[in-house]
């Protein structure tokens, strides 16, 4: 599988099954600020509160092709081998972006084991040969890259911003872009405020 990341703000997702593992898979997007539909004749308590509370939309019926097709994102999580096979089958016929739970091959994408610090997200995938391992990298990873570096991308976003707007030169910002990524910036902050009050005069100038 080719990785990527995608933008699913104000894009339709469905999760076909309203089960414990619809539930994890929810909680799991929920961190991106995503809204989930849900389509099950059986649903969760854990997403009837989620609905009672207006982050997710829940369908009580079976499904029906008519209810995915306007998603751009198919999730099939019940407990029905034949439904879920049916659902990635005909979504991704029409052009969806499809995860079969169960059998990752009969879909065409896999949500990985993810660890987000701000701006920064990382994702472990296995292809769906062990969701365990990736789980176990991913955590691992979250050791190394604790919530200090929110801060850090943050000062590398606000640069990046400034050089673009103000440096004309291509080989001249690659090397503020380079200077601000060395690791000596990470763990001390008060270069970090040195570095932008230098750069923001110059942005300051550039406005109209």
């Amino acid at each position: 599988m080719f990785p990527i990341m995608v933008h699913l703000a104000g894009e339709k997702v469905v999760m076909v099954g309203g089960g414990e593992v619809a539930l994890h898979k929810i909680e799991n997007l929920r961190r991106f600020g995503l809204h989930v539909h849900v389509v099950s004749p059986v649903i969760h308590p854990g997403i009837e509160k989620l609905a009672d509370e207006g982050v997710v939309t829940v369908i009580q019926k079976p499904v029906e092709e008519k209810d995915y097709e306007d998603a751009f994102l198919v999730m099939a999580v019940t407990d029905s081998k034949k439904v879920n096979d049916e659902v990635a089958k005909q979504a991704k016929a029409a052009g969806k972006l499809v995860v079969h739970a169960a059998q990752p091959d009969l879909g065409n994408s896999t949500i990985p084991a993810s660890l987000q610090r701000g701006r920064l997200v990382l994702s472990v995938s296995t292809g769906g040969a062990s969701p365990t391992l990736a789980k176990q990298i991913r955590n691992e990873l979250a050791e190394v890259y604790d919530e200090s570096y929110e801060d850090y991308i943050d000062f590398l976003y606000e640069v990046r911003q400034i050089v673009r707007k103000v440096e004309p030169d291509r080989t001249v910002r690659r090397h503020l872009l380079k200077i601000a990524a060395d690791p000596i910036f990470y763990k001390d902050i008060e270069r970090r405020e040195g570095f932008l009050r230098e750069i923001r005069p110059f942005a300051q100038a550039t406005q109209p």
